[in-house]
């Protein structure tokens, strides 16, 4: 009597864990576009995004961000990882995976050259404006990007935040930049021709990204210090592409409020949209 009561409860556990957690999986074989919408920086053209062996193929020549965002998202915690392959670079060139989409902000990270001071590539985390495209947050230079290129990164944070942080600050801020939810970090373009796993993890106020099972950049970003704070607590994820040519595959989302087996209908609507519908509410 004891194990069959073991059992039921088990497995009603199991079941309440499951209806909590799901798995979201594109591989882009069957890909249907009506369940994504583009966003892009400033309301500008869109481009073109195609399917090409079961890849997701995209070609972006100038220096707008744009987006392939899943529609009616509206998810807190979660972790979502893809496959990209640059093929050619126009330009400046970034390689962009975001979360907490919304209409007007989202938390963008980006390998590349997103900033176009920067005298080399990094490996950024920030608040973006799509309807201005401005970064949120302090404006950067980095002029000196390049001396701090072979610094660890938890040494950095250790000089950044330590007693001597204020002397040496305008040096970092010059250098790379770790800052309410601005963070920068020198890091090389990605390899060309060759497919890269981004993997960005989202914990409440805590982002973590890694490249190729490399933690890249790992920040908190305090949300109450901005004014359209409700905006970044929610939302739906995103990648893309600024001047670059490039593919995607194999896009995965684990979270407690993902749709298991990637079937967006399994998504319970009604919450969907009243939290969509709040999050419009808060920024009119």
């Amino acid at each position: 009597m004891k194990f069959a009561i073991l059992m039921i409860v088990s497995l009603t556990l199991i079941q309440t864990l499951s209806s909590f957690a799901g798995t979201f999986l594109e591989t882009f074989d069957n890909f249907n576009f009506q369940d994504w919408e583009e966003v892009t920086e400033r309301n500008l053209p869109v481009v073109e995004w195609k399917l090409v062996n079961g890849e997701l193929h995209a070609e972006s020549k100038d220096n707008a961000i744009r987006m392939l965002v899943i529609k009616n998202a509206a998810w807190h915690d979660y972790e979502v990882e893809i496959d990209v392959m640059p093929l050619v670079r126009h330009g400046r060139g970034h390689i962009v995976l975001a979360a907490r989409v919304n209409e007007t902000h989202a938390v963008v990270f980006a390998i590349g050259n997103i900033f176009w001071n920067a005298p080399s590539p990094t490996v950024s985390g920030v608040v973006f404006n799509l309807s201005t495209g401005q970064i949120a947050g302090l404006p950067l230079f980095f002029a000196r990007i390049d001396k701090f290129a072979n610094i660890e990164r938890d040494k950095l944070n250790e000089v950044f935040n330590g007693p001597a942080g204020e002397e040496i600050q305008e040096e970092i801020l010059k250098a790379g930049a770790i800052m309410n939810c601005t963070t920068v970090f020198p890091h090389p373009f990605l390899k060309t021709r060759e497919w890269n796993r981004m993997k960005l993890r989202v914990d409440q106020e805590q982002f973590t990204l890694s490249v190729n099972g490399e933690n890249v950049l790992s920040f908190t970003c305090l949300f109450q210090n901005f004014p359209f704070k409700e905006d970044l607590t929610v939302g739906s994820v995103g990648f893309g592409l600024t001047g670059y040519t490039a593919r995607f595959d194999n896009l995965k989302i684990t979270g407690k409020d993902v749709p298991n087996h990637g079937n967006l209908s399994g998504q319970p609507q009604g919450k969907l949209t009243a939290t969509w519908g709040q999050l419009k509410q808060a920024m009119h």
